[in-house]
């Protein structure tokens, strides 16, 4: 697969994986954009307007977002590129309705892209959430009961989502259970930077 040209690239895994990490790090050594639809909807939920209520429930219980919402989130993040600058994506698509849309759009755009997926078995991305919870206040995995239920949510939607890109010669595992270094030198030699 061709990975060099690409300067949109996705970001999966299991909630806990790392992937937020990675992409924020890549894009700090890239020079490019990174863009998180968790981060926006952390923002969002904040506040008395009706959008904040509505989503601060929806994400304190570990739900997905309605796909109209995250769509919107991506397009605004992606149609104000010029087609030399890059943006790694952390948490969209998440559902299969997503994964055409991102898809045709890029495609429409001419922006090549690359999806990698870190690789966490359901226990490690269950105790990385709850350690995380503990420094990091998320209300979406502070109990062992919510992080069960966002695995089973990505189980249904999101698994099936990596299938679509793995069927269009999109999609790159990487060892999510590696050290943050390595899993990064990984993601670095999959796109044949130095």
């Amino acid at each position: 697969m061709e990975t060099t040209n690409a300067r949109t690239i996705f970001f999966f895994g299991r909630p806990g994986s790392g992937k937020g990490t990675q992409a924020k790090r890549l894009a700090v050594d890239l020079g490019w954009q990174f863009f998180s639809t968790g981060e926006r909807f952390r923002d969002m939920r904040e506040g008395p307007s009706v959008l904040s209520e509505r989503v601060r429930a929806a994400y304190d219980s570990g739900q997905l977002l309605p796909d109209w919402l995250a769509v919107f989130l991506f397009k605004d993040a992606v149609i104000p590129l010029e087609r030399h600058e890059g943006i790694l994506i952390d948490g969209f698509p998440r559902t299969h309705a997503q994964a055409v849309l991102a898809d045709e759009a890029l495609s429409w755009l001419g922006r090549p892209y690359t999806v990698f997926n870190l690789v966490v078995s359901e226990e490690e991305a269950a105790r990385r959430q709850l350690s995380r919870a503990q420094s990091d206040p998320r209300p979406d995995s502070d109990t062992p009961e919510k992080v069960q239920f966002r695995l089973a949510t990505y189980r249904t939607h999101t698994e099936p989502v990596l299938q679509y890109f793995k069927d269009r010669h999109a999609c790159i595992d990487i060892d999510g259970e590696q050290s943050e270094d390595a899993i990064a030198t990984d993601i670095r030699a999959a796109l044949s930077l130095p």
